[in-house]
């Protein structure tokens, strides 16, 4: 039969002693540092997914923003060029219209000086030609 040798009882002893020293000391400690980082990697990772959520969010809610600063813009752009080019007009107008008015003033101005001009010739005409018959006759 077998004969169990009473070394290898203590050498058994010893082993079990020698895990549950290790265990307490050792490994139980490990565990828990390997948990409490498990734990914060996780917590971690779920406030980075939450923050790149919320970034997300407020990154989708800049981008509406501007969105809506740029229609914005462009509708001001938009009315501010209609105007200016309402005041082109107006002013185009305007002007077309002075001048107008101007070269009409400056026609009948002229006509008048032509008229005065034709009879101030005919005077000189007729002084001229009574000279020219008294110096002829």
């Amino acid at each position: 039969m077998l004969d169990l040798n009473s070394s290898f009882i203590w050498i058994f002893f010893l082993i079990w002693l020698l895990y549950l020293i290790l265990n307490r000391i050792y490994f139980k400690p490990i565990n828990e540092i390997i948990t409490a980082r498990e734990t914060k990697i996780s917590a971690d990772s779920n406030r980075q997914e939450s923050m790149v959520a919320e970034i997300e969010t407020r990154t989708g809610a800049i981008e509406a923003q501007l969105s809506q600063a740029r229609k914005e813009a462009q509708q001001i752009k938009e009315g501010l060029l209609k105007n200016g080019e309402e005041i082109r007009n107006r002013t185009v107008t305007s002007a077309k219209e002075q001048a107008v008015r101007v070269l009409a003033e400056k026609m009948s101005q002229l006509e008048s000086e032509i008229v005065a001009a034709e009879n101030t010739l005919e005077m000189q005409i007729s002084v001229f030609s009574d000279k020219i018959k008294q110096a002829y006759l």
